[in-house]
């Protein structure tokens, strides 16, 4: 009898030790505030996500367009006012779409831009002020709060953990087609005068690219235009580079001999 019983309480044991291991693997986590490498590991799976459902065009093959972009994308975000420009995989991937004017960022910091975008733009400070703009929405972390408040939040909390989420196209889609918060646009479009003033750029190029009919509409899905940004942009830029920065003849350059 007192075999059984011990045999009994040492399988007892065993059960209970392996229900809580079981218990103590974490498959998601929700909190109210997520560290940088959290969030970039939320960016990579996007990232995964984009490269399976849009076209991007392969670097090897456009290497001078990439080069162009990049570079505009690097001298953004190694200002000093970007305090996370060493802790995200800073990168471009442009996209081959005309239909689209169209430009994303995802939490990793790739930058998504479509070729409808960079066709329709007119002189490179209307391009480095939408980047500037994108930059903001990471290093204020908006993007990923974006995200989050439009997605189940266990969801994303698999994410963040780099677990597999059925959920993954659906957080893609909301960076894509989401308009971000009156707020969040405003304060985007004064650190984007800030950090592009020491440049020397010409910093009223979001004026003039939402005033361009090619490519208005699709900006305004997701950053929508209104006359008081104008007026607020037009103040806060006075002093603010130089009426012939804006690189027309570079940016035209640019798209004749690089875009497809």
């Amino acid at each position: 009898m007192l075999k059984i019983t011990g045999s009994l309480s040492l399988l007892f044991l065993l059960f209970f030790s392996s229900c809580r291991k079981e218990n103590t693997q974490v498959v998601s986590v929700v909190k109210k505030n997520y560290t940088v490498h959290e969030q970039k590991t939320l960016g990579l799976q996007l990232d995964q996500a984009y490269e399976q459902e849009l076209d991007i065009l392969p670097k090897t093959s456009y290497v001078d367009a990439y080069s162009y972009v990049t570079t505009l994308y690097d001298m953004i975000v190694r200002t000093p006012s970007v305090e996370l420009r060493d802790s995200l995989d800073w990168s471009v991937r442009l996209i081959d779409d005309k239909t689209k004017a169209q430009i994303f960022v995802s939490p990793s910091g790739v930058i998504y831009i479509s070729t409808g975008l960079l066709s329709g733009l007119t002189a490179e400070n209307q391009l480095v002020a939408l980047m500037a703009h994108e930059v903001y929405y990471l290093e204020s972390g908006a993007a990923f709060d974006l995200i989050r408040s439009r997605n189940d939040k266990l969801e994303v909390g698999k994410a963040v953990l780099g677990e597999p989420s059925e959920k993954i196209d659906q957080m893609a889609n909301t960076l894509q087609f989401t308009s971000y918060g009156a707020e969040d646009i405003r304060r985007a479009d004064a650190f984007q005068v800030d950090l592009l003033c020491p440049f020397k750029y010409n910093s009223t190029g979001l004026i003039d690219a939402y005033f361009n009919e090619d490519i208005a509409p699709s900006l305004d899905k997701t950053m929508p235009w209104s006359d008081e940004r104008a007026a607020n942009i037009a103040l806060i830029s006075q002093g603010c580079g130089e009426d012939d920065s804006l690189f027309v003849e570079r940016y035209l350059e640019f798209k004749m001999e690089t875009l497809p």
